[in-house]
């Protein structure tokens, strides 16, 4: 059995976990709100999480890092760079899917995997690990803009309402 038949066979055990570890982070009392309300509009943080993780984890067991696994880990962390988290606490839970997935190997399919494959699916945990941390420094960057341009305009705003900004002339220079 391949690895990428394991994590398709396992996924009703092994995605529930990685949810776990995802919500982690929060509150203990958001965790089931979080779970399991899924509908769009009455719960969008968890709708989005919950499809996105789902999303990432059926492209874990293709080659490479996919466009939809990049565009499902970007879901994922714009949600949690307006979170107060820090960088560690925003990727953890990508880590954490190898600790499961080699707790899954041991309880459900310990001979049928082949330890080359799941280090080479651990050495692409990674790779995605390394990629979600990319995706969650510009995302906080973009949010530092967006501050201190809101910033600027409001102190210009100030200073206009108090009549302290006046207009340069514009000089030429007659020669």
């Amino acid at each position: 059995m391949s690895l990428e038949v394991f994590l398709t066979d396992h996924k009703g055990y092994i995605l529930p976990l990685w949810l776990d570890a995802l919500f982690e982070v929060y509150p203990p009392g958001s965790h089931g709100f979080l779970r399991k309300k899924r509908e769009r509009f009455k719960n969008p943080v968890g709708h989005t999480l919950n499809t996105e993780l789902e999303k990432l984890y059926e492209e874990l067991g293709k080659d490479g890092i996919t466009e939809t696994a990049r565009s499902s880990l970007e879901g994922i962390l714009k949600i949690r760079a307006v979170q107060d988290l820090t960088p560690s606490q925003a990727v953890k839970f990508i880590l954490d899917l190898k600790g499961i997935v080699q707790k899954g190997v041991r309880k459900k399919g310990l001979g049928q995997i082949h330890p080359e494959e799941l280090r080479e699916f651990e050495q692409k945990i990674d790779q995605v690990c390394l990629e979600a941390f990319d995706i969650y420094s510009s995302c906080r960057q973009k949010i530092y803009e967006l501050r201190v341009n809101e910033i600027k305009r409001q102190v210009s705003r100030l200073l206009e309402r108090a009549n302290l900004v006046c207009e340069i002339p514009e000089v030429t220079e007659d020669l």
